[in-house]
């Protein structure tokens, strides 16, 4: 959009009368695509041991012991 027609749609959107906002906000609001929801593509690619959610706590413990890190 040139900066022209920008100035312009903001002039006239200042210019719209109190109660005629909501109908030009309405009016916008059609012209505007929506916000597209965002998909993950990672969903669902790990694969594991089906008890792996009720084991999550003893990996950790074990992959932290692991290191050698102090706890």
């Amino acid at each position: 959009m040139s900066d022209s027609a920008h100035e312009e749609l903001l002039r006239l959107a200042e210019a719209v009368p109190a109660e005629r906002i909501p109908a030009a906000t309405a009016l916008l609001r059609q012209l505007v695509r929506p916000t597209a929801r965002r998909e993950f593509s990672c969903t669902g690619t790990l694969s594991a041991e089906p008890d792996l959610a009720e084991r999550s706590e003893e990996v950790l413990r074990d992959e932290i012991g692991r290191t050698g890190s102090p706890e």
